[in-house]
């Protein structure tokens, strides 16, 4: 049996925690025994997914809309002034007694955490192609050494990482899971409803988490925009971030109805990903991608900027409607336009649909870990019998 350590940190959000989830359910318990760790207490969000127990030593993953994992324990390590090698000490004590095989990371922080005083092999997960270039010149001293291997969720995280010299053959492309399960299973639930959202409305999404680079601000414009002049359309504006109320104070003060649903606190970021009709993903630059995965799946067209990100998974008038952002200028002229042609908006929804079943399966998703898991501890490339998944769609 492989005995996982699945590490979190402060940089674990709603795409981590899903991540993990997939791998706590769908790893054969015959084949894998799954622990948990959290080396930066109390530094996430309620956002995120995680939820502060009784014991100031435990953390618990929320229950799921099935009721899974509503018992499943995140055991505390307390970060030690923030330095890696202390950190490390105690949780190389939590390895040892456990027997662990491999340690999974789902941070820069608990990666170099795992690999400051104890040899067993590391995979780190990476969603956000920032964080790869920002953290790139960490990465590679970590590699130096074997038994390492970054799980990069796009084409677009790998590229980063091989820019800043990281070794490509350290690196492999998994494409994130989606539960179309629990997709069907919200979309016919009362979720929409809840939000005060009516069937007639056309219900737009800004991703998580908000912030000044993601172009939220002109997206929610835009939609405040299209609702003035034609009515019949809402944003929701997810999360708590300075730029989400940032916006909701400007919508306060135009003299018109403001257009933003506020989610119900608790409400997972995912589940209102399923009943969104649009998902409006504006960056500039970069940006984590998971969010349009979610959307192709749950049959909500997806509007964006033509950057490489995006880019990599959407092909304009195919599978969503992209748009050039001009550097000084304002998206919402752009993203307005789109928003108004909801016919051809439709017919890209039904292909993005279809597409994301070949892409984004959860067993393709486990099955593509553990051959990552077998590679990192028999020293092989990372990405040797790992396709990628959207190649091939």
């Amino acid at each position: 049996m492989m005995r996982i350590a699945h590490v979190l940190d402060a940089e674990v959000g709603w795409e981590q925690r899903l991540g993990m989830e997939h791998l706590l359910d769908r790893l054969p318990g015959e084949r894998f025994a799954q622990h948990l760790f959290d080396v930066e207490p109390g530094r996430k969000s309620r956002a995120a997914g995680f939820n502060p127990r009784g014991d100031p030593r435990e953390t618990a993953l929320y229950e799921s809309a099935e009721g899974r994992r509503a018992s499943t324990i995140i055991e505390r390590i307390p970060a030690i002034a923030r330095l890696a090698p202390f950190t490390g000490a105690l949780l190389g004590r939590r390895i040892r007694s456990r027997r662990i095989d491999i340690v999974h990371a789902w941070g820069t922080y608990a990666a170099t955490a795992a690999r400051s005083v104890h040899d067993r092999p590391v995979v780190l997960t990476l969603y956000d192609p920032r964080v790869a270039a920002r953290k790139v010149k960490l990465l590679r001293t970590l590699a130096k050494s074997p038994g390492f291997a970054v799980s990069c969720s796009t084409e677009t995280v790998r590229r980063r990482l091989i820019e800043g010299g990281f070794p490509p053959e350290q690196s492999a492309v998994i494409r994130p899971g989606v539960d179309f399960g629990l997709i069907n299973k919200i979309r016919r639930g009362d979720l929409r409803r809840r939000l005060g959202v009516g069937e007639d409305e056309f219900l737009c999404l800004v991703p998580a988490p908000v912030t000044r680079e993601s172009g939220a601000f002109e997206a929610v414009y835009a939609v405040a925009l299209r609702r003035r002049l034609c009515g019949g359309h809402r944003v929701i504006v997810p999360g708590e971030s300075w730029e989400s109320e940032r916006i909701v104070r400007f919508q306060r003060g135009l003299p018109i109805t403001s257009p933003i649903v506020v989610a119900p606190r608790g409400v997972p970021f995912e589940q209102l990903l399923a009943v969104a009709d649009a998902l409006l993903i504006t960056p500039r630059g970069d940006i984590s991608t998971t969010a349009i995965a979610w959307a192709m799946a749950a049959g909500a067209g997806v509007i964006g900027t033509a950057v490489y990100a995006v880019a990599e998974i959407i092909a304009h008038g195919v599978n969503g409607l992209l748009f050039k952002q001009t550097p000084g200028r304002s998206m919402s002229g752009a993203i307005y336009r789109l928003l108004e042609q909801r016919d051809r908006l439709g017919k890209t929804r039904e292909a993005a649909r279809g597409q994301a079943y070949e892409v984004f399966g959860l067993r393709r998703y486990a099955e593509q870990m553990m051959r990552l898991y077998e590679n990192v501890k028999a020293g092989r490339a990372a990405a040797e019998g790992i396709p990628d998944a959207a190649m091939g769609a």
